[in-house]
């Protein structure tokens, strides 16, 4: 109470003697608005870094997308965060705006994922379609790189010049050197596969290419159609799902890497 009747009795005696005490205090208002107005961004960006140190939702040299970038970080700052990019500079973004971001953390993942969907001839019979379908399961199945599970390859439609095999697995890798060799060894083996069960893969109907059709391997065919009614006869039509034990002999069953390479390991 009696340091409100002493602000009082200064500013009746300022009054008095004639100093304006309205400006003055509008003026000590207008310039506090004005100093917070010019810190707020860094009062900003210094909360942003300590969200940034408190979630970890990246750390110093992880792999990432933030917005529609991609790039590595090299610093988080209590101002800004550095990011080396694809082209080897460096991009600096305000933490305000990074804390922000949604942020996808490429080295946080435990595996990888490989989907793509193969397009057969539409000569193929139903049963050397069953035959591709069969061994290309058998092939992620045994393959010690590809999780069992929920690996799958399914024959998913029938397209415009083609029949639609998809295949959907995860790879037991993190790193992009790692994933592309190991997808280039199922992609070589898919090849072989699709060889040996006397089908080929289809040509973009609206692509025009001079040179003779070979068609159809009509002895692979024989022996693929073959090989599915023996495995209907024994009862061992893998369809829709192999044997729960055929599976368990299938898993982790394939070398890789394949003979020949120079560190290949015999099983």
């Amino acid at each position: 109470m009696s340091g409100v009747i002493l602000v009082y009795l200064g500013i009746y005696a300022a009054e008095a003697v004639g100093i304006p005490i309205a400006p003055l205090v509008a003026g000590l208002g207008v310039g506090g608005l004005a100093i917070a107005l010019a810190i707020r961004p860094t009062l900003e960006n210094i909360i942003g870094g300590l969200t940034l140190f408190a979630d970890r939702p990246v750390r110093v040299g992880d792999f990432c997308r933030y917005g529609d970038q991609i790039g590595t970080v090299e610093q988080i700052g209590l101002r800004s965060t550095r990011i080396r990019s694809l082209e080897r500079t460096i991009v600096t973004v305000p933490n305000a705006d990074f804390s922000q971001m949604q942020l996808d953390n490429f080295a946080a993942r435990d595996q990888r994922l490989l989907k793509t969907v193969l397009g057969l001839r539409y000569e193929t019979t139903p049963e050397q379609l069953r035959y591709v379908l069969a061994e290309l399961r058998k092939m992620l199945l045994g393959h010690p790189m590809v999780m069992p599970a929920p690996a799958r390859v399914r024959f998913v439609g029938y397209g415009a010049y083609s029949l639609d095999i998809e295949i959907f697995a995860y790879l037991r890798c993190q790193d992009q050197d790692t994933f592309l060799g190991i997808q280039e060894d199922i992609f070589l083996r898919i090849a072989d596969i699709v060889t040996e069960g006397g089908s080929g893969f289809a040509f973009p109907s609206q692509t025009h290419y001079h040179a003779r059709d070979t068609g159809i391997d009509a002895e692979r065919a024989r022996e693929a159609e073959a090989k599915v009614e023996g495995w209907r006869e024994q009862d061992r039509l893998p369809f829709p799902e192999f044997d729960p034990r055929l599976r368990r002999e299938m898993e982790n069953s394939l070398d890789y890497p394949q003979k020949g390479a120079y560190n290949y390991r015999k099983r």
